[in-house]
């Protein structure tokens, strides 16, 4: 932008005439900040309309259809207006101007009408449908004032540089349509890549504002001339050429412009729908996509601009042009059925770092260029053409406009069908080919109508045969639903496992939802080829990992709440979670809201297993958004729960944000529950940690349970303190006790043992990474930085490794403690601490004489003690310290105390008098640790600190539990500001095994919690 800047102000730095080229160039130039501030508004916008519809996919549909419609109303309108205008460029400087203003205004007032509409109107209309009406007027109410003034914006430039430099309209028209397009291109990527991570909405919304007024500053500027008197200009009425129903020419042109317009963006709703697939749902994929057709568009701007005007029959040419874009999008099937192939090979060969999603980037925008390039090329020569046809017939400057509307009218339609009707109607591939169809048959009928000579007649009769021939080879391209459905872009498969059946296939309006069967007799479903949920659906086998998931998730608040009656699920998924929220007999309704239709009839592919989510007459399922339903509905919710797909989904962080959170309250009664199901995987830490700030301030209590290996609930209420959790009416009930049996959940302390976290601990939590923001609505830091974690494969391992290696912190904090004697660990694998506590009580058994098959370390440990040498060598000492402490880690902090005497507390298993002293030593804290006293450890933790090993082999077996045990002891003893000084001292250590690091990234968080050093947000 700075090279722009230059050529302007090196052609303007002097107080004298501008020379007409330099004058034309820095028109061209500031052009192109008028395109990147355009698509700014335009990538910005989408995401405003997200939060305020629901849907990423709804309000980027809406928005595109918006802003072309503006424009469209913008050109018409201008394209009268205009002729009257003494001054085009000064005209459109000051158009710029006031769409900067709006900019500058747009967030207050966007904030403002949506609390309005959520607080207000929605609930005093009621009805469903005068809802949603209301949303989407609002919704066009917002923007379409400054996207009527940007469709004002080029036919005044277009007009202002074609009466100041007549002669040459081709070479002026293609030349603004590439420089504004190529600005806009750039612009999309700048707004996601650049100014969203750094300030935010708002903050690109003035950026874009700004840059308004310096296009205004220096349009004003350059245009101190005043222009030459536009020729044949009659302001007295419209005569019989400028009407439609009277002149043949204008009909062929207009109704070609709109019908070519419509489909171009038929292609590009359908082409981003394609490429998800293929690369994935994100934010930054999206802009890729959007960047690449418009660059098309940019370079066909720019060819045709050299042979506009030297061709001597502008419609047959932009007839060839129509053709060869339908072509081009029918070929674009078959690169897209490589699509697969390269994104499959890119997540192979690239490393999972942040240098590898860069590249990864670079891939999805390498593909989408060549799926979307050639045909977006030839849409972007077809309206300068069909502008210069007229302009060639005399219909003056208010040609442009005109050409301009209907093209942008015709967009709106495209749009609209595509999503409305064509996808969900015939999918994917046939909307394409139907869009294709358009575009050709609008370059045959050109064709044919100047096919004046043999010649030409024998050049339509071979645009006909290409047309043909491509419609053949594009419907026998295959569209396989195993590979679009495969999720490529999260493992590498081009295809889904064999023996995998695709039960269900449809393209939705809003995502491609495909229900698949795998041989085992799982079930899944997927929403553009990313899993959702996947259930066993067949008798007599173990439940999936999803699974406790979903029933924990309405086991949780029902054993919490004492009169659970109106429950709300947000997210309809396979349906399970509405199912078991239904065998509890207490529930009188339960409201399930779901944006998709098509992921309801998906999900039916798993039969009895959800049936109660179709049958029971309980069950309410709504086809809505879920803050627009809630503020329509006048009555509360005992229960509401959120259990959206992966945040790095574009769109899905609002239901991550603090907006969200703080909005979610005012639909709960007085002792309502939320819980909100958190994905730990393809997401790391301190983005857990963003999604807990914005939770935090919004509720008075909240704790986090482990529902298996990855998932993490958290139930949070509106006011006071979390109930106490007892699953007794549950267990009384046929319908609920079923659905915790199959998962292995037969008492309340099964449950509770997956307790992981109070509200000390995940502000903790939050707190470990005290730089990072809140996910906010405005701010969508889940949307921008979880497609690298999504990438990476990293997960939060902070909390999922609570249970695994922390339970004595929890038990320190009384959060929870080991599963008591008398309740045995389920079966099934999925709560990774259960399986632990079983190998535990196993150890336990065997230190205790009380199994007949021993372990290897044990034999070890009990062989060397048996033999008790007087003088013990560095092998046995190394030896005997390794196995022992491996026991040690693999049963104390997973057994409670009662079940560690005789193994850890007093052993009776050791006999061996001559033990080393420093092993004597590491006894002790095992014991201390065993007998959960804090005191004793960090007394004897202290002292192997200040009395090193004579052996340093065993400070790296040892260090951890000395440390950790001061950790604790300071924790219960509430000595925060000790705290900090030992966790560093203990960073500084070399010896402590890594995976304390978990407890001191924790402690330290607890440390700044207790000391008041507040969440940033």
């Amino acid at each position: 932008m700075s090279l722009i800047f230059k050529v302007v102000l090196r052609e303007q730095i002097q107080l004298k005439p501008t020379s007409p080229a330099g004058m034309r160039t820095g028109l061209l130039a500031i052009f192109v900040l008028s395109g990147f501030a355009g698509l700014i508004y335009q990538s910005i916008w989408s995401h405003y309309l997200g939060l305020f519809l629901g849907h990423a996919a709804y309000a980027q549909a809406l928005v595109l259809a918006i802003f072309m419609g503006g424009m469209a109303i913008g050109a018409a309108w201008i394209a009268r207006a205009g002729q009257r205008w003494r001054n085009l460029i000064r005209g459109y400087a000051i158009i710029e101007a006031v769409i900067g203003v709006l900019g500058l205004l747009f967030h207050t007032l966007f904030t403002s009408v949506a609390a309005f509409s959520y607080d207000t109107l929605i609930p005093a209309l009621g009805e469903p449908w005068t809802v949603n009406l209301a949303r989407w007027l609002i919704a066009a109410a917002l923007i379409l004032p400054q996207t009527i003034l940007l469709g004002m914006t080029f036919p005044l430039m277009s007009g202002g540089l074609i009466r100041r430099y007549s002669g040459s309209d081709g070479h002026t028209l293609g030349g603004l349509y590439f420089t504004n397009s190529i600005g806009a291109a750039i612009g999309a990527l700048v707004a996601v890549f650049v100014l969203l991570p750094s300030i935010g909405l708002p903050g690109a919304m003035k950026v874009a504002g700004v840059l308004n007024f310096v296009v205004a500053g220096l349009a004003w500027w350059l245009a101190r001339e005043p222009e030459p008197e536009a020729p044949h200009r009659d302001t007295s009425g419209e005569s019989d050429s400028q009407k439609l129903a009277k002149n043949p020419l204008l009909r062929v042109v207009l109704f070609s412009t709109a019908l070519s317009g419509a489909a171009s963006f038929a292609y590009e709703i359908i082409w981003i729908r394609m490429l998800s697939m293929a690369v994935g749902s994100t934010m930054h994929a999206f802009e890729l996509m959007l960047a690449s057709f418009i660059a098309g568009i940019a370079l066909g701007g720019l060819w045709v601009r050299k042979h506009a005007d030297n061709t001597d029959s502008p419609l047959r040419l932009a007839g060839w042009m129509q053709v060869f874009m339908g072509v081009a999008a029918l070929g674009s099937l078959a690169v897209y059925a490589n699509t697969f192939t390269w994104v499959g090979w890119l997540m192979g060969a690239l490393a999972k770092t942040d240098a590898g999603y860069s590249i990864f980037n670079l891939g999805t925008a390498s593909i989408a260029i060549a799926i979307m390039l050639p045909a977006a090329f030839f849409a972007g020569t077809t309206l300068p053409l069909f502008t210069v046809a007229l302009l060639r017939t005399g219909q003056g400057e208010r040609a442009i406009g005109r050409v301009y509307a209907w093209n942008t009218l015709g967009s709106i339609i495209g749009v609209f069908a595509a999503i409305h009707l064509l996808i969900p109607t015939l999918g994917l591939k046939l909307s394409l080919c139907i869009a294709a169809l358009v575009d050709m048959a609008v370059g045959l009928v050109l064709l044919r109508a100047y096919a004046g000579s043999r010649k030409e007649f024998i050049r339509f009769g071979l645009g006909a045969a290409l047309v043909a021939i491509a419609l053949i080879v594009a419907v026998r391209i295959p569209f396989d639903p195993m590979t679009v459905a495969s999720g490529v872009f999260r493992h590498g498969r081009t295809s889904l496992q064999a023996g995998d059946e695709v039960v269900f296939y449809r393209d939705g309006k809003t995502t491609s939802v495909a229900a698949v069967l795998s041989q085992n007799g799982i079930m899944q479903i997927a929403t553009n080829g990313k899993t959702d949920a996947a259930i066993q659906i067949q008798d007599g086998q173990p439940p999936t990992l999803d699974e406790p998931t979903m029933v924990l998730a309405s086991a949780l608040p029902l054993g919490m709440h004492s009169s659970p009656r109106h429950v709300g699920v947000i997210g309809f998924g396979s349906g399970l979670t509405t199912h078991a929220f239904l065998g509890d007999q207490r529930v009188q309704r339960v409201d399930t809201i779901e944006i998709e239709p098509a992921m309801v009839e998906g999900a039916r592919a798993f039969g009895s297993r959800v049936e109660r989510a179709y049958k029971d007459s309980r069950s309410n399922i709504i086809i809505d958004d879920a803050k627009s339903y809630f503020s329509g509905q006048q009555s509360k919710y005992d229960i509401i729960i959120s259990e959206p797909s992966n945040p790095w989904i574009s769109g899905v962080g609002a239901l991550f944000s603090k907006e969200f959170y703080e909005f979610v309250p005012r639909h709960l009664n007085e002792d309502g529950l939320f819980v909100q199901w958190v994905q730990l995987y393809e997401i790391d830490d301190a983005l857990v940690g963003s999604i807990l700030k914005g939770l935090a301030p919004a509720f008075s209590d909240y704790g986090a349970w482990l529902s298996n290996a990855s998932d993490l609930l958290i139930v949070a209420t509106r006011k006071g303190t979390l109930p106490p959790l007892d699953l007794a009416p549950l267990l009384a009930q046929e319908g609920a006790r079923s659905d915790l049996f199959r998962l292995g959940i037969e008492s309340t302390q099964q449950l509770s043992f997956r307790k992981i976290a109070d509200a000390r601990v995940l502000r903790a939590i939050a707190n470990i990474y005290p730089d990072q923001r809140a996910n906010s609505d405005y701010l969508p830091v889940l949307g921008l930085e979880a497609p690298k974690s999504r990438f990476k494969g990293v997960a939060a391992d902070t909390l999922l490794t609570l249970p695994v290696v922390n339970r004595p912190l929890l038990e320190a904090l009384g959060v929870g403690n080991a599963l008591p004697p008398a309740i045995a660990p389920p079966k099934a694998p999925h709560f990774s601490a259960d399986g632990l506590t079983s190998r535990a009580r196993i150890l336990a058994k065997e230190l205790l004489g009380e199994e007949t098959d021993y372990s290897a370390n044990v034999i070890t440990v009990l062989s060397t003690l048996r033999e008790c040498p007087k003088q013990w060598s560095d092998h046995q000492r190394r030896q005997f310290i390794i196995n022992v402490t491996d026991i040690a880690d693999r049963t104390i902090r997973h057994l409670p105390a009662s079940m560690l005497e005789g193994v850890w507390i007093k052993p009776k298993w050791i006999s061996c008098t001559s033990l080393p002293p420093d092993i004597v030593r590491a006894l002790a804290l095992f014991e201390a640790h065993a007998q959960r006293d804090h005191q004793r450890m960090g007394r004897l933790g202290q002292d192997w600190i200040d009395n090193r090993p004579q052996d340093p082999f065993l400070a790296k077996h040892i260090d951890g539990y000395a440390w950790s045990g001061l950790t604790l002891q300071a924790v219960t003893e509430k000595r925060w500001n000790d705290l900090s000084d030992l966790l560093d001292r203990m960073e500084r250590s070399r010896t402590v095994h890594p995976e304390y690091g978990f407890l001191r990234a924790i402690a330290r968080g607890l440390a700044r919690n207790e000391t008041r050093q507040p969440l940033n947000d």
